[in-house]
C-alpha cells in the first residue's frame, strides 16, 4: 500500500469521519480505487470491512455503546494499519492487521444482533 495513503486513512480518524456516510463512503472509493490502481488488494479489504460498517450505519440508529465499541476497534487497528504502511511492512503482515479488524467488528455486529 502506498505511503501517501496512510496520509489518507489518517486524515480520515483525526477528522472523525467514522459515522458521517458520506465521508466514510467516499474513503471507501477511495480504497477501491486506488486497490485497482496498484492491482493491490489490501486497500480493497479494508474498503470491504469499512463498507460493511457502512451498511450498518444505513440500516438504522446505533446507540452510543456501540458506536464506542465500533471506535474501540476500527480506529486503533487503522492506527496499526497507518504504522504498517509508514514501516513499510510487509503485505501478511498488513493483510493480518486489517483481518483482525474485521473479525472484530464482526464480533461486535454478532453481538448487537442478539441483543
Amino acid at each position: 500500500m502506498r505511503p501517501e495513503l496512510a496520509d489518507e486513512i489518517e486524515q480520515f480518524v483525526e477528522a472523525g469521519d467514522l459515522w458521517h456516510p458520506q465521508q466514510l463512503q467516499t474513503m471507501v472509493d477511495r480504497l477501491v480505487a486506488q486497490g485497482e490502481a496498484d492491482d493491490d488488494p489490501l486497500p480493497a479489504t479494508l474498503a470491504r470491512h469499512l463498507g460493511a460498517l457502512l451498511v450498518r450505519i444505513q440500516m438504522g440508529a446505533i446507540d452510543d455503546r456501540f458506536a464506542k465499541d465500533v471506535e474501540g476497534v476500527v480506529y486503533p487497528r487503522m492506527w496499526k494499519v497507518m504504522e504498517g504502511i509508514r514501516d513499510g511492512m510487509p503485505d501478511g503482515e498488513l493483510r493480518i492487521r486489517i483481518e483482525v479488524m474485521n473479525r472484530r467488528l464482526a464480533r461486535l455486529f454478532a453481538d448487537e444482533a442478539t441483543s
